[in-house]
């Protein structure tokens, strides 16, 4: 999952029960459907984003819903962590947020990975000027991270399923 290692994705016990009560009521859960396919909602994000709170965390937005219907379903994942002496990657959150002004403040820090323009036509269009800045040499010297889309994702796994296969 961009640049995390390929190690099991897994939730622990007090996450289900936030998630699926809503922070204890505090916002719409999530019905026991949406759970279940977190890890396929991960795997084909419609954004993906640095984390802007916890340091080398990634904040996916998903297709997915929330109890009440709410669409816009976020998910944040922690890297490489221990957990019962596996290394895993640790799904820490999953509600839903109202997109456009989340996505815009998320990429107007700087934080967007990653952009599938085919599953939100309007996602790119939040700040075409802040998404398209590619690999360019910005005004302070330093190169801009570049935006991901599907195709660098399909390669990326392309990749990773050629390299699998080699070690086999």
């Amino acid at each position: 999952m961009l640049g995390y290692p390929d190690v099991p994705l897994r939730m622990n016990q007090g996450v289900l029960k936030k998630i699926a009560s809503g922070k204890d009521g505090q916002r719409p859960g999530l019905p026991p459907a949406s759970i279940s396919k977190l890890p396929e909602l991960i795997d084909e994000p419609v954004a993906v984003f640095d984390s802007g709170t916890v340091q080398g965390a990634l904040v996916v937005l998903t297709t997915g819903r929330d109890s009440s219907g709410n669409g816009n379903l976020i998910v944040s994942v922690q890297s490489n962590l221990l957990d019962a002496n596996a290394r895993v990657n640790m799904i820490t959150s999953a509600y839903s947020k109202p997109r456009s002004v989340w996505v815009a403040e998320q990429v107007a820090a700087g934080l967007v990975r990653y952009a599938d323009e085919e599953k939100s036509p309007g996602i790119l269009e939040v700040s075409r000027q802040v998404l398209d800045r590619g690999t360019e040499s910005s005004s302070q010297g330093y190169a801009s991270p570049k935006v991901l889309r599907p195709e660098d994702l399909r390669s990326f796994r392309a990749e990773q399923r050629s390299a699998a296969f080699k070690r086999q």
